[in-house]
């Protein structure tokens, strides 16, 4: 198989874009730029130079929408979602089934194709009190999610007894077969939809990440702004200045990040040649 370097990685993944607006566009549905890719708009008009992914959000009904018009991507894209056969996110990917990705992080080898994260946003309870209890659910759904790919190693090592008993419950359920990793992604997914996207003042992504600095006012997505990326435009909130300060303080200070991914990844035999 033919190796694919970042810079032809990336070209890949702005493919995969740019299909992804066309059906958006079509639909009328919402989405922005987020993460590194609104950063890489801010700083460099396109990608940051290290970086390897694109990071797409959009409001749940949206987010919803899109996953049943698959059949509207060139027939070499799909739409990988959480299943209960395959559920190592809690969120979409899309992704180019003409290459080999080999994802190491955490220790945890995963295998897919070169892909754009997709990341649903939900609601914010209005309530103050009601906001930090539903955030405490969220985290600790979340803890466990990630807990399980890795098969609750942390906690069957924690110093905490209550810890160690409880990841070795979920070890054994896990063991014997029982979808556990899913399980948790329903109960995240279910809990997030609690708090309709377009009734809520806050709205932010709850189900990864990090839920008390991903909170948008939905105003700053009411209105939309075009930023440009790579040789195009594309749609990022009217708040972005205001979310990325809240997200990294001084943003437009370049810092010197590095990825956080390690992939391996090439062209299925028969792709890629027109390359050479």
């Amino acid at each position: 198989m033919k190796l694919i370097e970042l810079k032809e990685m990336q070209q890949i993944e702005l493919n995969l874009f740019k299909e992804f607006v066309k059906v958006c566009n079509k639909h009328h549905l919402r989405y922005y730029m987020d993460g590194g890719t609104l950063l890489g708009s801010c700083w460099f008009k396109g990608f940051i130079p290290w970086d390897d992914d694109i990071d797409l959000k959009m409001p749940r009904p949206d987010y919803e929408k899109f996953l049943t018009l698959g059949t509207e991507l060139p027939e070499y894209i799909s739409i990988d979602t959480p299943c209960e056969d395959k559920c190592e996110y809690v969120f979409s990917k899309i992704v180019d089934n003409r290459t080999v990705l080999i994802e190491e992080h955490n220790r945890i080898e995963k295998h897919t194709g070169v892909y754009v994260d997709l990341f649903p946003m939900d609601g914010y309870p209005d309530d103050e009190q009601e906001c930090q209890k539903h955030l405490k659910t969220m985290g600790i759904l979340n803890t466990l999610f990630h807990q399980s790919l890795n098969e609750f190693q942390t906690m069957r090592s924690s110093k905490s007894i209550k810890s160690r008993l409880k990841g070795t419950y979920y070890y054994k359920r896990l063991k014997s077969g029982h979808p556990v990793s899913w399980e948790i992604c329903q109960r995240l997914t279910n809990e997030a939809k609690k708090y309709n996207f377009d009734e809520c003042a806050y709205v932010g992504m709850t189900v990864e990440g990090n839920p008390v600095k991903e909170r948008f006012d939905r105003k700053w997505l009411d209105e939309t702004v075009q930023l440009p990326f790579e040789d195009d435009y594309f749609t990022a909130p009217s708040g972005y200045d205001e979310h990325l300060t809240i997200f990294y303080g001084d943003y437009m200070h370049l810092p010197k990040i590095l990825p956080d991914h390690y992939h391996k990844v090439y062209w299925k035999e028969g792709y890629g040649e027109q390359d050479e």
